[in-house]
């Protein structure tokens, strides 16, 4: 467990279906607290107000359901924290970018065994697809599926086994088409036990060709949300091979926030196995913000009671904790 250098420590995250995170406070320390006065850990998902960037202790409200306890928020650190699931089934859409400008920015072609790696890594009840971006084929189609969705390892396996021996697609680098044609096609009709995931690879932006409509982003997140989809981006490049660099991870992080993933970017192609190890890593914690907080009562707390916190940041969704006194 990651020590917290504070007064206390909150512990014993047990995140339950339908029900409210528990923690636990404890009065640890060398700073004397008056007795009525507990200092506790709760955490608030970045996904739950994918828009708050850097915020002040202002940012959140944090009230009690007993009107009895006064909360205060001392201060809040980033972080991650596991997402609020016990048995977790997975259905997995990996986009993977074969535009040609990978000629230059990976002509070892390292993203395959990485990608494959991962892969292989996944849990084995997982349901998976493929799709390449933009199609290989002469005229121009926005991606190529490679891999049905339902596919076990082995057929994603040899669709980047074929893709490390074909040539680059010449049709551009459609982001937003993709995701807003590929995730009803694969994902929509996905078990409602299962949460849904996209892993896409990438080196660029968002490039068609004149005469294709391209959607925006907006419109791809739009799509990613109304299927509960959670977006990863394994971005490779820097400003020197993207020329909007930080406005496109800007762009993707605020997608990948809103939906619970996450946005991983290496500059160099050498990097992207270990890249691809911290999409595991995503598929279990997400971005939070670990809120510490001065909670009073008058009269003090009985051993044991529990509190129920209600915690909500500018603009974003309220979400429960509850707090178990010691």
């Amino acid at each position: 467990m990651k020590r917290i250098h504070w007064i206390v420590l909150g512990v014993g995250l047990a995140l339950l279906t339908g029900c409210a995170p528990e923690y636990r406070a404890y009065t640890l320390g060398s700073v004397p607290l008056p007795s009525d006065t507990r200092v506790v850990r709760a955490v608030y998902f970045k996904m739950d107000a994918p828009r708050l960037q850097n915020p002040d202790l202002s940012a959140f409200t944090i009230r009690c359901d007993d009107p009895k306890v006064m909360v205060e928020l001392v201060g809040w650190k980033e972080g991650k924290a596991k997402r609020p699931h016990q048995k977790r089934l997975f259905s997995i859409l990996f986009a993977w970018d074969h535009s040609s400008s990978l000629m230059n920015t990976d002509p070892e072609r390292r993203r395959f065994p990485a990608g494959k790696q991962l892969i292989s890594d996944l849990p084995n009840d997982a349901r998976l697809g493929l799709v390449n971006f933009a199609s290989l084929g002469f005229s121009y189609a926005d991606y190529d599926s490679r891999a049905p969705m339902g596919s076990s390892k082995q057929p994603l396996l040899n669709a980047l086994d074929y893709l490390s021996r074909s040539g680059f697609s010449s049709h551009g680098t459609p982001l937003w088409n993709t995701l807003c044609n590929a995730i009803p096609q694969f994902l929509a009709n996905e078990p409602d036990d299962r949460e849904r995931w996209v892993i896409l690879f990438t080196d660029g932006q968002n490039d068609v060709p004149d005469f294709v409509h391209s959607h925006t982003h907006q419109e791809a997140l739009q799509v990613a949300q109304a299927h509960r989809v959670k977006l990863i981006f394994v971005l490779l490049g820097n400003r020197e091979t993207i020329s909007d660099y930080d406005e496109v991870r800007q762009t993707l992080e605020y997608m990948a926030n809103a939906t619970g993933g996450r946005v991983i970017a290496v500059e160099q192609a050498r990097d992207l196995r270990e890249a691809f190890g911290e999409v595991l890593d995503i598929l279990e914690y997400a971005p939070c913000y670990n809120l510490h907080l001065r909670v009073r009562k008058a009269g003090g707390f009985r051993r044991g009671e529990r509190l129920t916190l209600r915690i909500q940041a500018t603009g974003g969704n309220e979400r429960a904790v509850t707090i178990r006194m010691e």
